[in-house]
């Protein structure tokens, strides 16, 4: 069974300790510092939420405190000495999940950027990440499961929210990148919802996080360009009406 590591560097989750948070402890003043119990009470909780996610990729939201417990290396009694039910402790796991994916959206890239590349980089990065975060819980979140726990319903809730939010950035980044004017169309950011979402990632199980993710970022590179020339139609368009209404004018 695999176990929490500790680093868990092949899901990409933040350290919690990172040179930046060293670099910060350092400038604050002793009153300031976490006492040695609370910064091992907040080491403590990360593992087990980190370990949370191992195991909810393999069993799914019925994980197990004591799988969750195994997973992370620490006793059943420790994980409920930092959260109070079963259902808290999903829906930390939920929340991290979420915040792992949110790195992995980029900004803008700089000029001169192959953005076709950039695109495709992006996209791969996104579903092996997505892959490796959601194993069998992504069916668990997408199906309808009486009795689940007030906050779990709220996690999954905020799920659909961020995966927003992702896209619109994800979609307005590369359309930017491209030269598109004002925000880009609604069809191009469904466009990117549907193809950089779980059910891309698990569309077709032959294919590696790597395959679906050139064969997403190929489709969207082909929806930007229909989307950019739509656009370009559009402008000429109404250049060409403006330009008629005004020779109309000046004849008469």
């Amino acid at each position: 069974m695999t176990r929490y590591n500790g680093t868990m560097e092949s899901l990409e989750v933040p350290s919690d300790q990172s040179a930046s948070d060293l670099e910060s402890a350092s400038a604050t003043t002793p009153a300031q510092r976490p006492s040695l119990r609370e910064d091992s009470r907040s080491r403590a909780s990360t593992r087990i939420v980190q370990g949370a996610l191992v195991a909810m990729a393999r069993s799914g939201l019925d994980v197990t405190i004591d799988e969750v417990a195994d997973t992370a290396g620490v006793s059943r009694r420790t994980v409920f000495r930092h959260f109070a039910s079963h259902g808290e402790l999903i829906a930390a796991a939920i929340s991290q999940g979420l915040s792992v994916l949110g790195t992995h959206v980029p900004s803008v890239p700089p000029a001169g950027t192959d953005v076709e590349s950039w695109l495709s980089d992006t996209v791969v990065t996104l579903h092996t990440v997505m892959r490796q975060l959601l194993g069998r819980a992504f069916w668990d979140i997408h199906i309808d499961r009486p009795g689940t726990p007030p906050e779990v319903i709220a996690a999954i809730d905020d799920i659909a929210i961020q995966r927003k939010r992702f896209t619109e950035g994800l979609a307005g980044a590369a359309w930017t990148a491209l030269g598109g004017e004002n925000h880009p169309p609604r069809w191009v950011i469904d466009s990117f919802s549907q193809q950089v979402s779980g059910f891309a990632t698990y569309a077709l199980p032959r294919y590696s996080a790597q395959e679906t993710g050139q064969l997403s970022a190929k489709i969207l590179w082909l929806v930007l360009g229909a989307a950019l020339e739509e656009q370009k139609q559009e402008t000429k368009t109404m250049s060409d009406r403006v330009s008629r209404d005004r020779t109309a004018s000046e004849e008469l």
